[in-house]
């Protein structure tokens, strides 16, 4: 190996997995009015939306969009999950 070793900073496993990911969920939640439903208090409905890189953007409307042809404007971020623990850290 060239460089150190991937280790969980919780438990300290080698047993981590690595992923790209390049989407935001946000949870809205809501008071439940459906009559139907008595036990429920809460509505929770959860959307996904890709993330933008503003710099991307930016360099997108400096060049007149040429450069957004070749990068694209989502932003990737690197997640890593211990398989060990379940530990999920950036």
């Amino acid at each position: 190996m060239f460089g150190k070793k991937l280790v969980c900073p919780k438990c300290k496993s080698a047993n981590v997995t690595v992923s790209e990911i390049n989407t935001k969920t946000t949870a809205k939640t809501s008071l439940n009015l459906n009559p139907t439903h008595p036990l429920t208090v809460f509505n929770t409905k959860e959307k996904k939306k890709a993330k933008k890189s503003k710099a991307k953007v930016a360099l997108g409307f400096a060049t007149v969009g040429t450069s957004l042809l070749a990068t694209g404007v989502h932003k990737k971020t690197t997640e890593y999950r211990c398989l060990s623990c379940g530990h999920i850290w950036h």
